[in-house]
């Protein structure tokens, strides 16, 4: 029996594009239905969690991610769900407190003990999050799903997607690639050493990344998941009037995904997502390979974050400190060309190289 089997598609791959979530959300506008309690992020201006004051100093926020198979092994997969549904509560600056669980499950297919696997892996990361689970819903489905909705307190600063500032640095904190090695999983190519690592890599909290954001001063922060780090990236920026560079050879990328790529192995919805993104992004012909990779729709990725130039030397300690890998991987500028540009840091090498040897 391999869980992914039941999957149409692999983890966050599975997730409506942009485009179609525009098309359905322009008919929606924020309502404030309570008179006891004020939304300070909702549907005005959508972001990473839902954000509700409810006085006394009290700012709840909450969010709901689920998905299907994206790892053959029951707990792992369980695992991820939860470390993924908390990862939005760390993006904006919050601490989680409780959660619902969400289950989809075919009930003449796929054995109860394999659901008890699952939930216990859920389990496992709430309690290292020190998230209380308290309740949830099940369905009986031809497909498995498994989630949370998570509710959590912020008691700083709510951090926002969209505040990206000029002179900014822009910070990821996991490699990119787990869209990829999924797809690999579900086409049954993983090998066992790539699916050991790419596990390893969704089921981490971003706990110490939210730590890291908040020590560096971060203006912006998201979490890297379904559209992609373009696709994310392309949200930060909305309408402002900032562009990203993209430095390619700082962006970290899972070795085994690479390989995989190589090897032709691109799900559906990454695909969507490089089609999506393109129109935004300038780039040479030759980096199109690498811009579809940051195009890949990941599962409980990173925290994506823009911190000011200032702070950037403090970087490598706060990294050692708290146990956690930091790449810094592009800078904002004022916008020109394009949203986003890909540079290729070592032809950049080589042109100031150039230019300084005209100028001797």
């Amino acid at each position: 029996m391999r869980l992914t089997e039941y999957s149409h598609g692999a983890g966050w791959a599975c997730k409506l594009s942009q485009k179609e979530l525009a098309q359905v959300l322009t008919h929606f506008k924020q309502q404030n239905n309570s008179d006891i309690s004020k939304i300070l992020v909702g549907l005005d201006s959508p972001d990473d969690g839902g954000v509700i004051d409810i006085g006394n100093r009290i700012k709840l926020v909450q969010t709901v991610d689920f998905f299907t198979p994206i790892l053959d092994n029951p707990f792992d997969w369980g695992k991820v769900a939860a470390a993924n549904a908390l990862s939005d509560i760390y993006a904006m600056g919050g601490t989680p407190i409780s959660s619902l669980q969400l289950v989809s499950w075919p009930r003449d297919e796929l054995s109860f003990e394999i659901l008890s696997e699952v939930l216990k892996g859920g389990l496992e990361i709430m309690q290292s999050a020190g998230c209380n689970i308290i309740g949830g819903h099940s369905i009986d489905d031809k497909e498995p799903k498994y989630g949370f909705a998570v509710t959590g307190i912020i008691n700083d600063i709510i951090y926002k997607k969209r505040n990206l500032q000029v002179g900014d640095k822009l910070y990821l904190t996991k490699p990119l690639g787990s869209g990829i090695i999924s797809s690999a999983i579900k086409k049954n190519l993983a090998s066992e050493k790539a699916i050991s690592e790419v596990t390893e890599v969704m089921s981490t909290l971003n706990k110490k990344a939210l730590e890291a954001a908040r020590e560096l001063n971060a203006n912006a922060i998201t979490d890297v998941t379904g559209f992609g780090l373009l696709g994310h990236l392309i949200e930060m920026i909305g309408e402002s009037s900032v562009t990203v560079n993209i430095y390619l050879e700082n962006v970290p990328v899972i070795e085994y995904a690479k390989e995989y790529f190589n090897n032709g192995i691109y799900s559906s919805g990454s695909k969507r997502n490089f089609d999506a993104a393109k129109e935004n992004i300038n780039y040479n012909v030759d980096q199109e390979h690498f811009v579809k990779i940051l195009s890949d729709a990941q599962t409980s990725g990173g925290l994506l974050f823009s911190a000011p130039h200032k702070d950037s030397i403090y970087v490598d300690d706060i990294s050692n400190r708290l146990g956690i890998k930091i790449w810094e991987i592009g800078d904002i500028v004022s916008r020109y060309k394009n949203k986003v540009n890909i540079i290729n840091s070592k032809w950049l090498k080589q042109l100031l190289n150039i230019l300084l040897l005209q100028l001797s």
